[in-house]
């Protein structure tokens, strides 16, 4: 059966208008950062942006933040509204604490990912999966001794976890997946 170039045509008019509609029309959803913050967490700081969080004394993200958002551009386009930081309590004997971070890319994560998994860049390296979210490690010599940086782009939060083991960014997007409880709960 032969399709009638119309129905071609229609559906390729709707195909387009989904793929646009999702890669650039997601509405803000206040508060979803949180989310992404596990439960036992036992400090959380939601700010509007990442110059506030930079600048409130109760988060002390103090000047080595400012640093590395200094030295790192790329930090400015991911953390461009709504962010939340949280510290979690030790997980393991023996480690420092972990930092989790949670912001809202919205539109711009699917676009953020394309160029992550296309474009190689110094610092970056690819991690694998969890579920569907893709996982890099960022190292770079600002970073305290030890720890790493790990992140992760969903379908609209940047999620990022600093701490001495890399695998401590699965509990958080556990936690974005509802498989684990949030501070939201």
């Amino acid at each position: 059966m032969k399709a009638k170039p119309g129905r071609t045509i229609g559906l390729g008019i709707v195909f387009a208008a989904v793929a646009i509609g999702y890669a650039f029309f997601q509405p803000f959803v206040p508060g979803a950062v949180r989310e992404a913050i596990p439960a036992q967490a036992t400090f959380v700081h939601q700010a509007d942006s990442l110059d506030e969080l930079l600048e409130d004394p109760v988060c002390n993200a103090g000047n080595s933040m400012k640093s590395l958002t200094a030295a790192n551009p790329w930090l400015r386009r991911v953390v461009p509204s709504e962010v939340a930081v949280a510290d979690l309590p030790l997980r393991r004997a023996g480690q420092t604490k972990v930092w989790a971070v949670a912001s809202w890319v919205g539109w711009r994560s699917p676009w953020l990912r394309w160029r992550l998994e296309h474009i190689r860049a110094e610092g970056f390296s690819f991690l694998g999966k969890h579920n569907v979210w893709p996982i890099w490690k960022y190292e770079t010599a600002d970073i305290a001794g030890g720890a790493s940086l790990v992140f992760s782009l969903t379908d609209n939060l940047f999620i990022a976890c600093l701490s001495e083991n890399p695998e401590d960014i699965l509990l958080l997007l556990e936690t974005y997946d509802r498989r684990a409880p949030s501070v939201n709960d």
